[in-house]
């Protein structure tokens, strides 16, 4: 049953893909109002698809805030799925993975900001980019991780791509996010099952995917925290030190982590 469910998935991802591919491209060419449409209703259906059920905190998701720069921990691949469907946002990503084959693709197209973090001397200027694009109402998302964790806590957040929010007007919003995979087929997993589904170590892409899609529907559930007001911290550093706390707190409390 698992292989013949992970075909079934695959063959649908694959139409529904080909079928989105054209119509992107279409939307990239009228206008960044339509650009930023399809790319909702892409992982909603892509959230059906892969059987992907996702639990929301109500109270402190503000769906029709802009100027935000979401904060989040980073599991898997489908944490882009999960965070997809519900924020008009774009995300910050790695340069390499734009040459993920078919992945990278659908990452330029569904208009995600690359940068290159090995060069230390382009940070200044994608930070001051991404600050003008913030303050014109634009919502970005980033894991600071700058990789994936087993989906049982978190990498030490790197600060650097957070001084995007800090100007002299310290106006931009900041919302951190925990990102817990908390079910599978409806039952709590444990802390091993939660690291076969995520994606971590030497895994590839193509197997942390198959190994998430062949163990049937998972429940991933998103704590949004409290919104952040950037005059209250000195510097990325301690924004940096601060999301992380929050984050891991939110992990460890939904998870029942010790």
């Amino acid at each position: 049953m698992p292989v013949i469910r992970f075909i079934y998935i695959i063959v649908l991802l694959l139409i529904f893909i080909i079928i989105s591919i054209p119509i992107q491209i279409l939307f990239n060419l009228l206008g960044i109002k339509f650009k930023n449409l399809y790319p909702l209703f892409f992982y909603n259906i892509i959230k059906k698809i892969t059987g992907i059920k996702i639990e929301i905190n109500k109270k402190k998701y503000l769906k029709n805030i802009t100027g935000t720069l979401y904060v989040a921990n980073h599991v898997s691949w489908f944490d882009i799925i999960c965070l997809g469907t519900i924020l008009n946002a774009r995300f910050i990503a790695k340069k390499e993975v734009a040459q993920m084959g078919i992945f990278g693709f659908l990452a330029k197209l569904s208009n995600t900001f690359f940068i290159d973090n090995s060069d230390k001397g382009k940070i200044i200027h994608y930070n001051k980019i991404i600050n003008d694009k913030l303050k014109s109402g634009e919502n970005f998302i980033i894991f600071p991780e700058g990789t994936t964790s087993d989906g049982n806590g978190v990498i030490d957040f790197k600060s650097s791509m957070l001084e995007c929010v800090f100007d002299e007007k310290k106006i931009i919003n900041v919302q951190p996010i925990s990102i817990c995979y908390s079910k599978r087929n409806n039952l709590p997993m444990g802390l091993f099952l939660r690291r076969d589904i995520a994606w971590v170590g030497d895994t590839s892409m193509l197997s942390a995917m198959a190994n998430f899609l062949t163990s049937g529907p998972i429940t991933v559930e998103l704590v949004f925290h409290n919104l952040l007001e950037i005059k209250n911290f000195n510097n990325r550093k301690v924004l940096a030190s601060f999301c992380e706390g929050v984050i891991l707190d939110g992990i460890n409390q939904r998870l029942k982590i010790n």
